[in-house]
């Protein structure tokens, strides 16, 4: 006589059943926990390509954006005429794309150096703004054949600095009240 044999009918239904539901469920149970699982790692792993892409991106963007290094020679080179030519120039603003983080951030550069100079200038974003076509780095002028001295200092303050520049003409309502304005745009494509 064996153990089962004492056990009351209804028990070992009960058992069987149990047992039954068991060897059921874990199985399934299983692969739901795996299948969560195997979508949680693929969704993790997605998030992580995706952010190391962008970090590549950036990375990127980083090393051909331009910029103003305080250590580089040339910016030496543009911060030591600009501190001799600032007190022969009045307030100037400097502007740069609205839209464009990339020409305002250099654009700041240039403030940030000319302000350590001495220059009275600060980097202002009018509305309207640059338009996205505006590439370089540009000194607006009002009049071609009366250009301010004060332009012609920063210019040579720009060349100084061997930054690639034109003189552009100003629209009659961009920055209205002044005789000249360093314009940041996007970078040029043939730089990209």
């Amino acid at each position: 006589m064996s153990f089962l044999d004492n056990l009351p009918q209804g028990s070992l239904d009960s058992w069987f059943r149990w047992l039954t539901i068991f060897a059921i469920s874990f199985p399934i149970l299983g692969a739901v926990i795996g299948g969560i699982c195997a979508w949680g790692a693929f969704t993790v792993g997605n998030r992580i390509s995706y952010l190391q892409a962008a970090a590549v991106r950036e990375a990127r963007e980083l090393a051909t954006s331009r910029g103003l290094h305080p250590d580089a020679p040339t910016t030496a080179k543009m911060f030591a005429l600009a501190k001799q030519l600032c007190p022969k120039i009045h307030k100037f603003p400097v502007t740069a794309a609205n839209g464009n983080q990339e020409a305002q951030a250099y654009a700041a550069d240039f403030v940030e150096v000319f302000k350590a100079a001495g220059c009275n200038t600060d980097l202002q974003l009018p509305i309207p703004g640059l338009t996205p076509d505006v590439e370089g780095v540009k000194i607006g002028v009002r009049n071609y054949t009366d250009i301010s001295a004060a332009a012609e200092l920063i210019a040579k303050i720009l060349s100084a600095g061997e930054i690639s520049y034109e003189v552009a003409p100003l629209k009659g309502d961009f920055f209205p009240d002044e005789p000249f304005v360093l314009i940041i745009g996007a970078k040029p494509r043939q730089q990209h």
